[in-house]
């Protein structure tokens, strides 16, 4: 003989059923994606994602660099960008590594002991290189020029080969100044190496003088390097035309440019449950800081903490004798933090934009999918050393798909030059 159940309690089992059905749809109902809903953004909210679009970027600068808008300049640097005679087997370019077809990145996990960047957007940063060894563009570029492990030149055979061969472009941007021609009525006598870096020899057997005209001379290439690098932007995403379309209340627009999962990886991106938007922030998404993940491979890589006593002192520094006077400001190496235990295997936050395009990921290129970064900072696991600022975000696995989704939505290649036709779709490196 069966029991009876009290009425009160039957609907009570079928409404805990249909509940329990939901969230089951919510969870793995809609494979990968969770509800399809569209958000309804708060003003708060509208106000981080207008932070977000592309066009709050500030006008791009160099501190020191007197030629980043000079089109002549970026013309030349182009130029000696793409040239593999810029190298001491003549085989190497800076788009060796920093390919076109990569997003200007090189594909691979390292090259050398890190992955290498994107140059893309590099210019609206105020530190360069994973470790933020260089303050300013120009500087950057030539680093890897002296690196016996990249282009293993002395700045001494750079000057010679930018001359012997881009001579008149070099005049076209820099005009002919009393260090060129000193260096040019003397060149026959120089010896083709020198530098205090990597052939200190012949480097002290030259006159103060010559010295200064030299490295005069090689700043002004690096600065060429910068002006042609910061005209590589990125171009407007389906996000930024989304943002645009909220603000304007042209819901139906918006709606055909984000998926509702992409929303919702939008969400979650800005959310206190994502996260992210604490160290992604900005048009570019990133705060250009420095910060420690512990990514797997990476015990034996200090990062920031291990170059910061070098900053003050590179002689091409913002604040060297070789910087353009009046040229941005200095204030972030004047007033730089040399300690603290944050430095250790901290390293720059890249942007997000592109980020489709520039796998493998971390400052080792430790990880092959975006998916494995998803986990891995959901995850937040500790490395030998216990040394993380991130913490365990405990999200479901379609949460996780939504971000990735969003995320994938910030791709757009590279914005076309106001000023001139970009020729990075015409270069073909290998």
């Amino acid at each position: 003989m069966t029991e009876s159940v009290p009425m009160n309690l039957s609907l009570s089992l079928c409404f805990r059923r249909f509940n329990y059905l939901l969230l089951c749809m919510v969870i793995i109902g809609c494979p990968g994606e969770g509800p399809a809903f569209r958000q309804h953004w708060n003003q708060d909210e509208l106000t981080i994602l207008q932070s977000l679009h592309l066009s709050n970027l500030p006008p791009v600068t160099d501190p020191g660099n007197a030629y980043i808008g000079n089109d002549a300049a970026a013309e030349l640097g182009r130029k000696l960008f793409f040239s593999p005679q810029l190298s001491q087997k003549g085989d190497t370019s800076c788009a060796h590594c920093h390919q076109p077809k990569h997003y200007f990145t090189s594909g691979k996990p390292l090259d050398g002991k890190r992955n290498t960047p994107t140059v893309v957007g590099s210019a609206a940063f105020s530190w360069q290189f994973w470790d933020g060894r260089a303050d300013s563009l120009w500087s950057q570029a030539l680093f890897p020029l002296e690196d016996p492990t990249e282009h293993a030149l002395s700045r001494l055979e750079v000057v010679h080969i930018v001359l012997d061969n881009f001579k008149d472009d070099y005049q076209e941007a820099f005009g002919v100044t009393e260090q060129l021609t000193h260096f040019l009525n003397e060149k026959a006598s120089l010896p083709r190496q020198a530098s205090p870096v990597n052939s200190a020899e012949n480097w002290q057997l030259l006159t103060d003088r010559q010295r200064n005209q030299i490295n005069q001379i090689y700043a002004s290439i690096g600065k060429a390097l910068a002006a042609y690098q910061a005209r590589l932007m990125p171009a407007e995403s389906r996000f930024d035309k989304y943002v645009e379309a909220v603000v304007k209340k042209d819901y139906e627009s918006a709606h055909k440019l984000l998926s509702p999962a992409e929303e919702a990886g939008l969400s979650l991106f800005i959310s206190d449950r994502g996260r992210c938007i604490r160290c992604h922030s900005g048009p570019l998404f990133s705060n250009g800081g420095f910060t420690a993940t512990a990514a797997p491979g990476s015990l034996n890589d200090e990062g920031r903490l291990a170059i910061i006593e070098q900053l003050p002192n590179n002689e091409f520094n913002c604040l060297s004798q070789y910087a353009d006077e009046g040229e941005g400001s200095c204030d972030e190496l004047v007033y730089l933090k040399t300690e603290g235990e944050e430095l250790r295997h901290a390293f720059k936050v890249p942007t997000l934009r592109n980020i489709s395009l520039t796998a493998p990921y971390m400052h080792n290129g430790s990880f092959d999918e975006l998916g494995e970064v998803m986990d891995y900072y959901n995850r937040s696991p500790r490395n030998s050393l216990n040394h993380t600022e991130l913490e365990p975000l405990y999200l479901f696995p379609f949460q996780l798909k939504q971000l990735e989704k969003f995320l994938l939505s910030l791709e757009s290649g590279i914005a076309p030059s106001s000023v001139w036709e970009l020729a990075h779709n015409k270069e073909k490196v290998e």
